[in-house]
């Protein structure tokens, strides 16, 4: 697909079509393979979740990824003082175009990828933290409700997005955010972490909260409603009903620290939880079997060694996802070009036919949902690397050698030899999008050093919200062997 035709489409489409890099309506099921953790091997961790070190050496051309992923952040932000949005992150490329408006949730991928930038050397830190503080600013500034943020903002003018749509406001991206400052408060301090905490402290997290399903609602319109959208009296509508991407949003909630603010364990405890497999072992898994919602809150979160108090093993948990997704690659592989061992990890990106998709995944996930024409996004199989990092390895080196997969900011949004391919030169999708390089940055940085596990594990709402939710630690003499 042309460059123009993606912006187009992505101009004119449904802004919920793009809202399901963060609404994955998951039919979900859950992972009989959890470890244990009974009273006599595990303790309950109500002060401190340790993140246990693990330090791993990246290949140069994963520290170049790396560097271009931080580059596609570090440059690509608001530079005009007088504009509302000064500071934040500015969104997304849609091959030369810039996509607008921005996102809420690329922001909570900006700051800790600034964090690693000042951590490895590319950036001054007071030129980081200077950074962050212009973007805590504006957020301050921007309207919001009960401290819940519009998905998408207009750069211009500081309100919602596509002035001709009506944008919801949604509290995973509001969370995605907010988990993302946390890193840069307890990285730089003072200043920083002043700011980050009134932003967290106004966020009322039962306003979201359906009390009688003991649900999140997905989104809000607190405004005029679209036509034909089913919504309560106050503008709600969905329900994160099932485990996908917004695990994380439990703990933000949890963590809350006014106690009007916050939730307690009844809304994890009602997440829906059946089981499916794919030539694995028994995991949760989502209705599109798109990658990233099995790494989204790992970004952020330490799973490894710690299980909650039915025992479940959210890290075994995506392991088993990502295995099972390059094995549903391999068997693909005879009857769709260009899928194989070093070619899965099938997730929300561009396609070769009609713009942006949520449809892409790999089994388990409904056979009616699913989408198979090829479509291969590179930070599905990268951001399994904490997981998987031998076959998340093979696979980018051979991602690396795809004609046209490379600019300047490392590997593009999709490719597919299947659809619109010229002979062994594939359909490149030459688009940059913040939330799919944000992924690959903190999933590298956390298996190489563990950097933005470490410094969210430090803040006291993540402490608070793991131990409220009921969260214990699993003594181990190593890493979970890798059965890989």
């Amino acid at each position: 697909m042309k460059a123009c035709n993606a912006r187009c489409f992505l101009g004119h489409v449904d802004v919920f079509v793009r809202f399901f890099l963060l609404v994955c309506t998951c039919e979900v099921l859950f992972c009989s393979g959890y470890v244990q953790a009974d009273s006599t091997e595990a303790s309950a961790i109500t002060d401190s979740f340790p993140v246990v070190t693990d330090p791993q050496q990246l290949t140069s051309h994963m520290e170049e990824e790396l560097r271009g992923c931080f580059n596609f952040f570090w440059n690509e932000w608001v530079r005009d003082k007088t504009l509302p949005t000064y500071g934040l992150n500015a969104g997304d490329y849609i091959g030369i175009h810039r996509y607008v408006p921005l996102a809420i949730e690329s922001q909570g991928f900006y700051f800790p990828v600034i964090v690693l930038g000042v951590e490895r050397g590319w950036i001054d830190r007071e030129a980081g933290r200077q950074r962050v503080l212009a973007a805590l600013d504006s957020l301050s500034k921007l309207r919001h409700f009960n401290g819940f943020y519009y998905h998408f903002i207009d750069i211009k003018t500081g309100g919602p997005g596509w002035r001709s749509k009506n944008v919801e406001v949604s509290n995973m991206s509001t969370a995605t955010m907010i988990a993302g400052a946390i890193v840069a408060a307890e990285y730089f301090g003072g200043e920083v972490r002043d700011r980050v905490e009134k932003l967290y402290d106004r966020i009322d997290w039962t306003w979201f909260l359906d009390e009688t399903q003991q649900h999140f609602y997905m989104a809000c319109h607190p405004e005029k409603v679209p036509e034909g959208k089913r919504v309560d009296e106050r503008g709600m509508f969905g329900h994160w009903g099932a485990y996908s991407e917004h695990l994380l949003m439990y703990v933000l909630a949890a963590g809350a620290k006014r106690p009007r603010y916050a939730t307690d364990g009844r809304p994890y405890a009602a997440m829906r939880t059946p089981i499916g497999s794919y030539k694995s072992e028994p995991f949760v898994y989502c209705r599109t079997g798109s990658a990233f919602v099995y790494q989204w809150s790992h970004c952020f979160i330490d799973f490894r060694h710690i299980v909650d108090q039915n025992g479940r093993d959210w890290f075994e948990n995506s392991r088993q996802a990502a295995l099972a997704a390059r094995q549903f690659a391999i068997d693909s592989s005879t009857t769709v070009k260009g899928l194989g061992p070093n070619s899965w990890g099938m997730s929300a990106s561009m396609s070769p036919t009609d713009g942006y998709s949520g449809h892409y995944g790999s089994m388990p996930a409904d056979k009616s949902f699913l989408r198979m024409d090829g479509t291969v996004a590179p930070y599905g199989a990268l951001g399994f690397v904490v997981f998987t990092p031998e076959y998340s390895q093979e696979a980018f080196e051979h991602m690396r050698t795809i004609p046209g997969l490379t600019g300047k900011y490392g590997l593009f949004d999709a490719y597919n030899f299947q659809t619109k391919s010229q002979g062994d030169v594939p359909w490149v999708g030459k688009s940059y999008l913040a939330i799919d390089k944000g992924i690959v940055a903190l999933m590298f940085e956390n298996h190489a050093t563990q950097l933005i596990w470490k410094y969210l594990h430090r803040s006291v709402y993540i402490k608070r919200g793991l131990s409220r939710l009921g969260f214990y630690s699993v003594p181990r003499s190593e890493v979970r062997a890798d059965s890989e």
